[in-house]
């Protein structure tokens, strides 16, 4: 176990240095609304803010609003939200504390589906060194890393389904009819179970898995041949400990069921039966060959899992091919008929996620001899690939590209596939960032521009914006902000700082140009002042606290050259939902990256709740690097 567990320490450390700290999709607000719920009401029901970002509701008993999602990842959910409420107690900073931590709860559950994969690929045949590979291969080059930042469920399920297979294939290896054999079933049971209060569709991998167990216990009682005085073990004790195994998830099911709807069989998915409505063959194609949803481009290595099958077939392993290919071939066909079969505005096929892992374990039959030639060559091609086209999905918040492309665009064309569009647009931001001086960059605390063409200005600040301005040979620049308000507006105190030294107040309610002379080298400007709700005074629907509006920005460098002014604005962190949680991705805010580390600054913890989360994450994140490290680069736990 010392592999698996350097494995896990590494990528989960690695997971959680990587993590964005939001969500992506009304689909996770809804489950933390329910793990909300839990904490604050001890009640599944659903209670949020009018426009809150949540997913459709189902009404339920005494009139309540309940989630159709599982409760197992909510319920998981409760230690890391009451971790960030004591890091921020109160108020919106709480709010973004909470948050940060339930949305690093998928970065351990994917660590350890990733090692459950090494220890599987060893118990087929495969070297400690192979399956470290096709781990870290898992890990860092599919589409399980994209989601290890999420607060989706499909991590969790990939986790239980992965373990209820392991363990129902380590039971056909073992003694039929020996204690250590009930055990493995009652464990492939029990992970079972919890896959259906995780994501109830997800329960389609069970049939499968019942089926293998069925096949197990058929095995174990036809070992033994009549007449050899060999006493037959039981078929009947492997199937009641794997049936066992099963009931927790099922009484979970059923009591959120119970607590929902007042009934034990109703699991708020009733309507989504005539939703299957899509050919088999177009989603078929969709999933497996499509530009922007293949499985194969979000996961290359599993192209490995094809003749790594072979060789495990031809050296008579082949309960496990049939059990990897049957959980794989669940998922797929019945997503391919599923009317929405590419997930919605997600990052590649998120839907076969959860049998990912159990098809790519295929792969440890590469590890023999007559691979060893090819097998090096093959990884490093599809794992640059998978990396390079993954990380964009890291990089990038993939909520942005679903706002700016048409779902075709997205799915079926080359140039419109989010592997491809990301690395573009990442490339129109970084290079705005790398704009050459002289040019002013339009900062943080800055709303998105009121110019119908799209233009940089006009635009309005929030509390606090920011424009930074490089000079090398100095320049002379024009700033003219517009801080006119209502009369049932408060006073707008409007300052404007030159690196930190106040240029001075300006006159209440005016128009007013600033001509500066910039000095070579970098500067800051910040507007601050005291801002004011249209909403609020009556003035208009706008809900948003405003500052002046900076109605121009113009210069000339030293040598001649135009000042050029760049659009790199992000607005203020809004304290209403839904814009709040869709600052994240929303294209008119000029993030850089989607990381942590980008965000935090911006947040409204002060500097020491601020220091102290991020401290956490990278000290946390790199001891756990360090410790999953150390062995595997020492080659301690690979050779074996």
């Amino acid at each position: 176990m010392r592999l698996p567990g350097a494995i896990f320490l590494l990528l989960c450390g690695f997971y959680l240095l990587t993590m964005s700290g939001h969500t992506y999709s009304p689909d996770e607000e809804t489950m933390l609304a329910v793990t909300r719920g839990l904490i604050e009401r001890r009640d599944v029901a659903v209670v949020v803010e009018d426009g809150a970002p949540v997913a459709a509701l189902r009404p339920g008993r005494d009139g309540g609003r309940y989630s159709p999602y599982g409760v197992l990842p909510s319920l998981l959910a409760v230690p890391p939200h009451l971790l960030g409420s004591l890091i921020a107690p109160a108020g919106p900073p709480a709010d973004y504390a909470t948050r940060f931590a339930v949305t690093a709860l998928n970065a351990p559950l994917t660590a350890a589906t990733a090692a459950l994969l090494a220890w599987w690929a060893m118990q087929l045949g495969a070297t400690g060194v192979w399956a470290m590979v096709l781990a870290l291969v898992y890990g860092l080059t599919t589409l399980a890393w994209p989601y290890a930042r999420t607060f989706f469920s499909e991590p969790l399920a990939a986790l239980l389904i992965l373990l209820a297979a392991e363990r129902a294939d380590a039971a056909q290896r073992l003694p039929a009819g020996r204690p250590a054999q009930w055990r493995a079933l009652l464990l492939s049971g029990l992970a079972g179970g919890l896959v259906l209060p995780t994501r109830i569709a997800a329960g389609v991998a069970l049939p499968v898995i019942g089926l293998y167990v069925l096949w197990v216990a058929w095995k174990g009682w036809t070992a033994a041949a009549p007449g050899t005085g060999v006493r037959r073990p039981s078929p009947a004790w492997p199937i009641a400990a794997w049936a066992g195994g099963l009931l927790p998830g099922l009484a979970l099911l059923l009591w959120y069921n119970l607590a929902r709807f007042g009934t034990p069989i109703a699991s708020g998915y009733a309507s989504e039966g005539n939703l299957f409505t899509t050919p088999l063959l177009e989603g078929l194609y969709g999933l497996l060959f499509s530009p922007g949803k293949s499985v194969f481009l979000y996961a290359p290595a599993l192209l490995l899992a094809l003749p790594g099958g072979l060789m495990l077939w031809r050296r008579e392993a082949r309960a496990p091919v049939m059990l990897a290919g049957g959980l794989f071939l669940s998922h797929l066909l019945l997503y391919a008929r599923w009317g929405e079969w590419h997930g919605g505005g997600v990052w590649g096929p998120r839907f076969l996620l959860p049998v990912v892992a159990p098809l790519l374990a295929l792969a440890a039959g590469l590890g023999t001899t007559e691979a060893a030639r090819w097998r090096p060559a093959a990884v490093a091609l599809l794992g640059l690939v998978g990396l390079v086209g993954n990380l964009g999905g890291v990089l990038f918040n993939f909520s942005t590209y679903v706002v700016l492309a048409p779902l075709h665009e997205r799915v079926h064309t080359i140039s419109g596939s989010p592997l491809v569009a990301h690395w573009r647009l990442l490339g129109e931001r970084w290079s705005r960032y790398g704009a050459a001086p002289p040019a002013c960059w339009l900062g943080d605390g800055l709303y998105a521009t009121e110019d119908p063409a799209g233009a940089p200005l006009p635009r309005r600040a929030g509390p606090t914006g920011v424009i930074r301005c490089a000079t090398p040979r100095g320049a002379r620049l024009n700033l003219t902000l517009d801080d006119r308000r209502p009369p049932s507006a408060p006073p707008g105190a409007l300052r404007l700082l030159l690196n930190g030294q106040s240029l001075g107040s300006a006159p209440e309610g005016q128009q007013r140009v600033y001509a500066m002379l910039l000095a070579p080298g970098s500067v800051r400007l910040e507007i601050a002042a005291r801002p004011w709700n249209p909403l609020a005074v009556g003035f208009s629907e706008r809900d948003d606290p405003l500052g002046p509006q900076v109605v121009s920005l113009n210069g000339m460098a030293e040598d001649g050259r135009p000042v050029a002014v760049v659009d790199t604005a992000v607005a203020p962190l809004p304290l209403r939902p839904r814009p709040r949680w869709a600052w994240h991705y929303d294209p008119p805010n000029q993030h850089l990256v989607d990381h942590w580390a980008w965000y935090l600054p911006r947040s409204e913890l002060d500097g020491g709740r601020a220091w102290l989360l991020g401290g956490l994450v990278i000290g946390l994140g790199a001891g756990l690097v360090g410790a999953g490290a150390w062995p595997l680069v020492a080659r301690r736990v690979t050779r074996a």
